[in-house]
């Protein structure tokens, strides 16, 4: 089993970035002069920590199933979307004093969360059809693509940035991975 393989290694490495997601959302209301949208900002960044940080504790406990950690791993980025919408929403009216603009972010980022949790079911093996073919090479494509950003972000003077940029790398290195796996591939009908 390689280190991009090991659902250990992906476990801490969510475990990481939920620390820091965690720690820049406590860190942000002190930093920022907007305080009451970086209040807002900083509880939705302390929300999808924890998501991460408890999804990879369990990932690290638990079986190497690939189709579940994977599955898993989308849900919670649905399930994280979600729950720090309102405060994503909230921030931005505070910032831009536009209800508009505020609600358009609410309601995008709940399609978006939406998105990733049928998508967690289609991974899942989920009604096999040809959606779930098509899901399955988004997934190859975004997991790369996504993987090659985040180490790309990993190239920063800030310590917390490079250490997550590697974290995130980790993650979707592993779901390309995995996505390219006969356990995926079948649960996904290819």
């Amino acid at each position: 089993m390689s280190f991009f393989d090991n659902n250990n290694n992906v476990g801490l490495a969510l475990i990481i970035v939920g620390l820091i997601a965690i720690v820049a959302g406590i860190l942000h209301p002190v930093l920022d002069e907007e305080k009451g949208a970086a209040v807002a900002y900083g509880i939705a960044g302390i929300i999808s920590g924890i998501i991460f940080l408890l999804y990879g504790l369990k990932v690290r406990s638990g079986s190497n199933d690939k189709v579940a950690i994977v599955s898993g791993l989308l849900r919670a980025v649905g399930i994280a979307t979600i729950l720090q919408a309102i405060f994503v929403a909230v921030g931005y009216y505070l910032l831009n004093d536009e209800i508009s603009g505020a609600v358009g972010v609410l309601v995008v980022q709940i399609i978006i969360g939406l998105i990733f949790l049928w998508i967690s079911g289609k991974v899942a093996g989920a009604n096999k059809n040809i959606i779930s073919k098509i899901l399955w090479v988004l997934l190859v494509i975004f997991s790369l693509i996504a993987a090659i950003f985040s180490l790309l972000g990993a190239i920063s003077s800030d310590v917390t940035a490079i250490i997550s940029g590697i974290a995130w790398f980790i993650v979707y290195i592993y779901v390309f991975l995995a996505s390219l796996s006969g356990e995926v591939k079948s649960a996904m009908g290819i």
